[in-house]
């Protein structure tokens, strides 16, 4: 055999082995891809599916001094993306929308007995997206408290609520009733928004335990 004839077959044998190594290599990444995909890992498989909450749970609270266990039911909805655990033996939820934003009120309902003057509301703004607009539209010259005519009893941002930033308490006489209440100037996962608790005086130490479960369980997400 000439020279040149073997130096080409080897040449060609060299570019064959090389080509099938390739072809091998790329075969056995393919064959991991999809060994990947038909069976993924659990950290997998916890990134891409996700946290499912219960829809009932339990707690126990303490009602002028004595505890009481009660059942938690969950609330959740998507615009906006909101969800926390209440009392339906003592609260019941309303959301409602409008061109101003939406809504959700748990107005108390004990034992089917309705009291529009107890409750919790919260309210996302179109038009009050960061945490000072929301600051504004509640503590200006012409916001929520002056209009509303309460009178400030405290404030504080040292809240329990990992969501809250301020809390303002209020007072408000209504009729021959008076009102305590809160604001909470809230902020989570870059939404802000304002939630507001009230209830009459003579619901003592009742309503304030089954408001701080609610409260606390709250999420909120873009």
């Amino acid at each position: 055999m000439k020279t040149h004839q073997l130096i080409s077959l080897v040449a060609g044998a060299l570019v064959l082995s090389t080509a099938t190594g390739f072809a091998l290599r790329v075969q056995s990444e393919v064959s991991k891809n999809n060994s990947a995909i038909e069976n993924p890992t659990v950290a997998q498989i916890t990134a891409q599916t996700p946290t499912r909450k219960p829809q009932t749970t339990t707690a126990t609270i303490n009602v002028e001094g004595e505890p009481i266990k009660v059942t938690q039911k969950l609330y959740q909805q998507t615009d906006p993306r909101f969800s926390t655990y209440y009392i339906p033996d003592f609260f019941v939820p309303e959301p409602t929308s409008s061109g101003e934003g939406s809504a959700i009120r748990f107005v108390v309902n004990s034992g089917g007995t309705r009291n529009e003057n107890a409750y919790i509301h919260f309210a996302f703004l179109n038009g009050t997206r960061t945490l000072s607009q929301v600051r504004q539209f509640v503590t200006g010259n012409r916001g929520l408290i002056a209009s509303n005519g309460w009178r400030v009893t405290s404030r504080t941002r040292n809240v329990p609520y990992r969501w809250a930033k301020e809390r303002i308490d209020f007072q408000k006489r209504q009729g021959n009733e008076t009102m305590f209440g809160s604001v909470y100037l809230g902020e989570s996962n870059g939404r802000a928004f304002y939630v507001i608790s009230q209830f009459p005086g003579e619901y003592g130490d009742g309503f304030s335990p089954r408001a701080n479960l609610l409260l606390k369980n709250v999420e909120v997400r873009r």
